[in-house]
């Protein structure tokens, strides 16, 4: 209890909020305890509800977005929408699709992989580095890398080695330039 209410003293007076002593630390940290347990419990028991229809199999109107708020209290359970279905030429997909490129692929075959379903891919990144932009120069010298060399170097990915994938997000348009939202991709390289 010293160290939580020393830590707590501590950002307190970082972000100017009055100091408490160690009796009051204890009494704000016994209300937060049991609302943290209760809401983890809460929560808990509605994915586990969820996760029951998943195993039998329900249709898309049995499931249930739930929203609480203990505070107020408010309770409240919605049925979820579908995704929107994204057709383009002879395909269709949703945002939970995921499409996967297996061996080990360079950058221009996932390009051209994507070019023969019609997508102009301009941007391709890994987590929050990009590793390929039709608009800068530099990007083009990557064409013939392979594109898990490009996560290692350039977005500086650590994949372990029991891991065989890695995901990218392209950005792509169509022949009249209009943006088209494609699932992520997942690059196998074994």
């Amino acid at each position: 209890m010293d160290l939580i209410a020393g830590l707590a003293n501590m950002r307190a007076r970082n972000y100017g909020i009055p100091e408490v002593d160690k009796l009051k630390a204890k009494f704000i940290a016994g209300r937060i305890i049991p609302a943290i347990a209760t809401t983890t419990a809460m929560a808990t028991g509605l994915v586990c509800l969820e996760l029951y229809k998943v195993l039998n199999g329900h249709k898309l109107e049995d499931y249930r977005n739930s929203f609480a708020n203990l505070a107020l209290p408010l309770f409240s359970m919605a049925e979820p929408v579908p995704p929107k279905v994204i057709k383009h030429q002879d395909m269709s997909w949703t945002v939970w699709d995921r499409w996967t490129l297996r061996e080990n692929p360079t950058l221009r075959e996932l390009l051209q992989w994507l070019q023969d379903k019609g997508l102009n891919a301009y941007s391709v990144s890994h987590g929050s580095c990009l590793l390929y932009n039709s608009m800068f120069q530099r990007h083009k010298e990557r064409m013939d890398k392979k594109l898990v060399d490009l996560a290692r170097e350039v977005a500086r990915a650590e994949l372990p080695p029991y891991r065989r994938h890695f995901d990218v997000v392209v950005a792509c348009e169509d022949d009249e330039g209009n943006d088209i939202d494609i699932p992520q991709i997942s690059i196998y390289f074994e």
